[in-house]
């Protein structure tokens, strides 16, 4: 697909590729109206300014861009760390931006996001959050591969690369464990479904719910540790009961749970029984111990990269035998990582002062 130019711009608009330069760059001497032109349609065809070379040669390109959606979010922080130790041996540079500051979405950054990465013609993208088609769209255009990590491609560009978990069998796991249990009271303080994996843990949520006879009421809150503590502490104060267990969909929910629960003096698990999502360094250290679906994020992370450096390589390949640079997408650039759930004392499997954890392996299927 050949990428816009300037002189497109210049036979849209009828201006000089002089004028449009300096109506690009923000300089004086262009009128207002002969910059609304040039915007106007440089959006319309989706032209990006290099600012960051005047080559555009992709042997020059040496960084990834990484689009995290609240890096708040301590799942991300082994996420990242897995790219980081894949690429470093590639000498590449690994530029990261949040499209969820504070856990709150912001469609407007992530379109100056995508576009400042197309910018700084990075070598390709890899997204922890379902971009928007207008985006893939445009990452398309300017053949720049993106892989999607914790978290679907578009409905309209299924075909793009993943490295994710089944989140649906996963929670299966945790919806039998704590059948188990025979809790029968089920809530599940849950972040908004602009994050895929939302959709995926809740259904694996409910049906295992309907297969024990319990119920599950959903609370949602928006992904910080603070809207869901107030979240929460709305649902309790309105339903005026307890329920059996609490299940928070990732670390931020977690966090805003046990905050409320240590305003109301509760005790976990005698007064209600804890899960969550996502494994954390220091899960164990927290009285009681953390019961966690671990996602192993870090090799999620490096699984991303080792895939979008495949691509890329063979990108480069491509273009050297004068074939043409856009991405080529292989049905086994969609992965899957095993998951974990690690049992300890908030589920009220085990008692105070033993330390051992029991480990559940959710197998990847094949295919």
């Amino acid at each position: 697909m050949a990428r816009p130019t300037i002189r497109d711009i210049s036979k849209l608009t009828g201006l000089s590729t002089y004028t449009i330069s300096q109506a690009l760059r923000g300089a004086e001497g262009v009128s207002d109206d002969s910059r609304a032109r040039v915007l106007a349609a440089a959006n319309d065809i989706g032209y990006i300014p290099n600012r960051a070379a005047q080559d555009l040669r992709r042997t020059n390109r040496d960084s990834v861009g990484l689009i995290t959606a609240s890096t708040s979010n301590s799942y991300y922080l082994d996420l990242i760390a897995g790219i980081q130790s894949m690429v470093q041996s590639l000498a590449w540079t690994v530029i990261i931006a949040d499209v969820a500051v504070d856990g709150h979405y912001d469609a407007s950054q992530e379109d100056r996001t995508v576009r400042r990465l197309i910018e700084a013609r990075v070598a390709g993208v890899i997204s922890t959050l379902t971009l928007r088609k207008e985006n893939t769209d445009l990452l398309s255009k300017w053949d720049i591969p993106v892989v999607f990590v914790d978290s679907a491609p578009p409905a309209a560009a299924h075909h793009l690369p993943s490295v994710t978990t089944d989140n649906y069998r996963a929670s299966m796991v945790v919806g039998e464990h704590l059948t188990g249990h025979g809790y029968k009271s089920w809530l599940f303080l849950a972040y908004p479904a602009i994050w895929s994996t939302r959709v995926e843990r809740e259904h694996g949520l409910r049906d295992a719910a309907s297969a024990a006879g319990a119920t599950l009421t959903v609370v949602e809150s928006a992904n910080d540790a603070s809207s869901a503590s107030k979240a929460l502490a709305a649902h309790l104060d309105a339903s005026g009961a307890l329920p059996d267990v609490l299940i928070a969909g990732n670390n931020p929910m977690l966090l805003g749970a046990l905050d409320q629960f240590r305003l109301r003096g509760l005790h976990i698990p005698r007064d209600l029984a804890v899960v969550g999502y996502d494994e954390f360094a220091w899960s164990n250290l927290i009285q009681p111990p953390l019961t966690l679906l671990n996602e192993r994020s870090g090799e999620i992370g490096q699984e991303a990269a080792r895939t979008l450096s495949e691509i890329i390589f063979a990108q480069d390949e491509s273009e050297r035998l004068g074939l043409g640079s856009t991405p080529i997408y292989r049905p086994d650039h969609q992965k899957q990582v095993a998951a974990e759930l690690i049992v300890r004392q908030s589920c009220g499997c085990l008692t105070p002062g033993e330390s051992r954890h029991q480990i559940i392996t959710l197998s990847v299927p094949d295919g």
